[in-house]
């Protein structure tokens, strides 16, 4: 049996995950849930049942008021205010696809690169632009690199002949 050490930061145990082992196989795995503190066998869902049930509910608050046809022009500041749920909550839920931008013209989430409001994925047009363009950049310097390795064997291997 294997017990991984809990993690402590400014002297307090923050996470505490033991994994018991046998024959090398992981059986099952006890962690802190980050919301409550409590104790729990962790699963697919990073949450104790308690607070996944909880979490569940607040999703329901908010998918019932966006259901609303009146409420679908609302922005995510407005629909926080009229359910009670976090804003960064419901950015959580659309991170996660369980909100579509597409359905909710109001709602914006913001660029992980600048930081402006976007409605795509995660990144604006022109940081995706941007990144597409860079990774076409590695691609072509990898493809070079590729070549001129290939190149150098062929002329090292004729200088051997």
């Amino acid at each position: 049996m294997k017990w991984k050490e809990p993690v402590k930061h400014n002297g307090k145990v923050t996470d505490m995950i033991y994994t018991i082992m046998f024959g090398g196989a992981t059986m099952t795995e006890l962690a802190n849930c980050p919301e409550c503190g409590a104790l729990y066998v962790k699963m697919v869902i990073s949450l104790c049942d308690r607070c996944c049930r909880s979490r569940e509910k607040r999703f329901d608050k908010v998918y019932e008021f966006l259901r609303k046809k009146a409420n679908r022009e609302s922005t995510i500041s407005e629909t926080a205010v009229h359910t009670g749920v976090s804003e960064t909550e419901i950015l959580e839920f659309i991170r996660e696809g369980r909100l579509q931008l597409a359905d909710f013209p109001n709602f914006h989430i913001l660029c992980a690169f600048c930081g402006d409001a976007t409605r795509n994925s995660r990144l604006c047009k022109s940081c995706e632009t941007e990144l597409q363009g860079d990774i076409a950049n590695i691609n072509d310097t990898k493809k070079t690199y590729t070549e001129n390795v290939y190149v150098n064997k062929r002329l090292h291997s004729r200088e051997n002949e």
